[in-house]
């Protein structure tokens, strides 16, 4: 019953070129497409490769107005969107390579173990224990 995302051919070629600018000058110590399984999993796999922990506020979440369903917000599979980690003292050269194009500080990666997700009216969405986590997903069989 809903629409199917579209990729916006005005706005996706410049995020495309100011991302890869951005990794190109060290500025991104890490970057994942949220094409398979959206923002939560893309968060998840992100925690696995680094062994820490991330907390993530979807309030904040570059989104269409009215958009606050937590669950369409955490898995989502729309085009030209990417989690990117940032370290601190790099932020202002990524957001300033990013201006004019959609992008959100909308979390920050944390030494606990575990996957935090605060939802769009306050709460938490999700919060998860990431060796858990990782091991649901490497127990999930292919189908």
């Amino acid at each position: 019953g809903g629409n199917v995302p579209t990729v916006d051919l005005a706005t996706a070629p410049k995020l495309f070129a100011a991302l890869h600018a951005a990794i190109a000058k060290g500025l991104v110590r890490a970057c994942h497409d949220l094409s398979e399984g959206g923002l939560a999993v893309a968060a998840a796999e992100m925690a696995f490769a680094g062994a820490l922990g991330l907390r993530l506020d979807l309030s904040l979440a570059p989104r269409t107005p009215g958009l606050d369903d937590d669950a369409m917000l955490l898995f989502a599979e729309s085009p030209s969107r990417f989690l990117a980690e940032v370290r601190p003292g790099d932020a202002p050269a990524f957001e300033a390579a990013l201006a004019g194009l959609p992008y959100a500080r909308a979390g920050e990666v944390s030494a606990a173990a575990e996957l935090v997700i605060d939802g769009t009216n306050g709460g938490e969405a999700l919060r998860a224990d990431i060796a858990e986590l990782k091991a649901a997903w490497q127990s999930t069989p292919v189908v």
